[in-house]
């Protein structure tokens, strides 16, 4: 099935094909969570439980979609393309897909053959989707630069528990909670602020750094390459041990924030 007639049939599905939808039917199809994995060997009914990051409320737009494949090498994952998804009622006319708050509950029967699975959406115009601001950096060291590295990644498990995965492997550490963002359908920036700085302190550069929109709505929950920013602190004032900064994210109306509070360890000669 061509990409064409894979989308025609989902626009068809939820009715935007009609003139009235046009700007809708415009919009880009997204992957929308991770890619899930079925196997024939695993005893029927199957439940899957996809987490989803589409911001699903009051007046909302979203159309959200399950699609599968057939499970891919890892070769075959390098050249796989849109083509290659297809509805999974259309594939196994038995599946039932039941929509929840953040999450899609698919039943399977027996299988005939591996596959994979994933949530895919088409946002209106004045749709979000959720995402969590997360900040790794090793521990701070007294009269050394402190590189922070600041991430946005889709508010689902899968994506927290790999953005660790990659950080940990280079030496980092999660510094503080993890805060909660909106990101419209929209071109504008999403900014990454540091404001208020304890003084003895500075930050190297310009105090806002910027994400695009673009990035974070096309980030992958099984991937490790989110979107980000790095911020490298200046230890200015030698004496000075107990830090303190505020780091906003912003996108529109919201804003996502949270506070960081270190120690500068003293190391000897």
């Amino acid at each position: 099935m061509s990409p064409t007639l894979n989308m025609y049939k989902f626009f068809k599905q939820f009715g935007l094909t009609d003139s009235a939808n046009t700007e809708v039917r415009k919009s880009h199809l997204y992957q929308v969570s991770s890619i899930y994995r079925a196997s024939k060997d695993d005893t029927a009914p199957l439940t899957v439980e996809i987490q989803h990051s589409c911001l699903v409320a009051r007046g909302h737009e979203w159309k959200i979609c399950v699609q599968c494949r057939a499970t891919l090498s890892h070769q075959e994952r390098k050249t796989a393309n849109s083509s290659d998804w297809r509805e999974v009622t259309d594939v196994i006319p038995d599946a039932k897909v039941e929509q929840k708050h953040n999450d899609i509950v698919v039943t399977l029967p027996q299988l005939n053959k591996d596959i994979e699975i994933a949530a895919f959406g088409i946002p209106g115009t004045v749709d979000q989707k959720r995402m969590k601001m997360a900040i790794f950096g090793k521990k701070p060291t007294q009269g050394r630069d402190w590189k922070l590295k600041v991430y946005l990644i889709d508010d689902s498990t899968t994506a927290f528990e790999n953005v660790c995965d990659k950080e940990e492997s280079l030496g980092n550490n999660l510094l503080t909670t993890l805060a909660g963002l909106f990101v419209s359908n929209s071109n504008e920036e999403i900014r990454i602020e540091i404001n208020p700085i304890e003084p003895g302190w500075k930050v190297k550069g310009n105090k806002v750094q910027t994400i695009t929109a673009k990035d974070a709505w096309h980030s992958l929950e099984n991937s490790k390459g989110f979107p980000h920013c790095q911020i490298i602190i200046e230890h200015v004032n030698k004496s000075k041990q107990a830090f303190f900064c505020g780091i906003t994210a912003s996108h529109g109306r919201d804003q996502a924030n949270t506070e960081l509070v270190a120690y500068f360890e003293h190391v000897g000669l």
